[in-house]
């Protein structure tokens, strides 16, 4: 039996820091995409404790996301899950796991093409009325996010960060926009109440969906082989992704209870138009354009 060590993977691999990490994993969750389609879901279902529910979901994954590094360090293999469950559990698991992940990332991924192909044959015909197939736009996506996984990963990362930004500023500017001009009822924290997150009646939904926001957030691990440092690197990228989420959902849900007033967002959110409720705060704050940038 060989005792030789195994090679480290080669230096230039190694190209990723914890913030290019953390763009790439906060990518898959979308949080444009969280707030313009789960938050109106998340008061429907849950109540005004949406907001709340958001904070609590980051806090469980955070402790999960100790244990979860300190096999990381232990465990550097790009199968992640399937690597820590062999390990752990045997083959046989760890083999069960990876079927069911691929299964359900493959499905994940389909959907989310017909999702881009539908926004974005809606948008070039709402900016220019042209009638585009949704099934042209998918493919575009498709064609550029293979040519974006054929280079380097830093260059992918690099490319996210900017289309993340973009998506977290589309947000800010709204969120501040509501703060300037004000809503329609008084500013409330019912949204972080915890009469409202736990027993409102909503819980489940509200769990259900708030897990659902974090999307992808394990996937840090997986870059563990083309990290700088990975020991330091991927618990850093882990922390940072999960918390700023956090933050950064409750705030921009609590910012929609300002913007039509905790009563307010409880019937839009009961109406027959609430999967509407960002593009509609949009359009009253910032105008019909930003709706356009908001929905797409």
């Amino acid at each position: 039996m060989s005792t030789t060590a195994p090679a480290p993977p080669a230096a230039g691999r190694r190209r990723l820091s914890a913030w290019g990490i953390a763009f790439l994993v906060v990518s898959a969750a979308a949080p444009l995409t969280v707030v313009v389609s789960a938050a109106p879901m998340d008061f429907r279902l849950g109540g005004i404790g949406a907001p709340g529910s958001m904070l609590l979901c980051g806090a469980v994954l955070l402790l999960f996301a100790f244990g979860f590094n300190a096999m990381t360090s232990h465990v550097p293999n790009a199968g992640a899950f399937y690597a820590y469950a062999r390990h752990g559990l045997g083959r046989g698991a760890g083999v069960g796991l990876a079927l069911v992940t691929l299964f359900s990332y493959v499905v994940l991924n389909l959907a989310f093409y017909v999702f881009i192909g539908f926004f974005g044959s809606m948008l070039f015909e709402n900016l220019w009325g042209i009638a585009n197939p949704w099934w042209a736009c998918a493919l575009v996506a498709a064609l550029g996010v293979g040519i974006l996984g054929a280079r380097q990963v830093d260059v992918g990362a690099k490319v996210l960060a900017v289309l993340v930004t973009a998506e977290v500023a589309i947000l800010l500017v709204l969120a501040v926009a509501v703060l300037v001009l004000g809503g329609p009822e008084p500013v409330s924290g019912a949204g972080f109440d915890p009469a409202h997150v736990l027993f409102g009646g909503g819980i489940a939904a509200l769990l259900v969906i708030g897990f659902g926001a974090y999307l992808g957030f394990e996937g840090t691990a997986i870059y563990a082989e083309e990290a700088k440092d990975p020991d330091r690197t991927v618990p850093k990228a882990t922390y940072a992704m999960v918390a700023g989420l956090a933050l950064f959902y409750a705030f921009t849900f609590w910012i929609l209870t300002v913007a039509f007033g905790v009563d307010g967002v409880i019937a839009f959110a009961l109406g027959d138009g609430f999967a509407d409720m960002v593009p509609v705060a949009a359009t009253g704050y910032l105008g019909r354009g930003s709706a356009t940038s908001s929905a797409c």
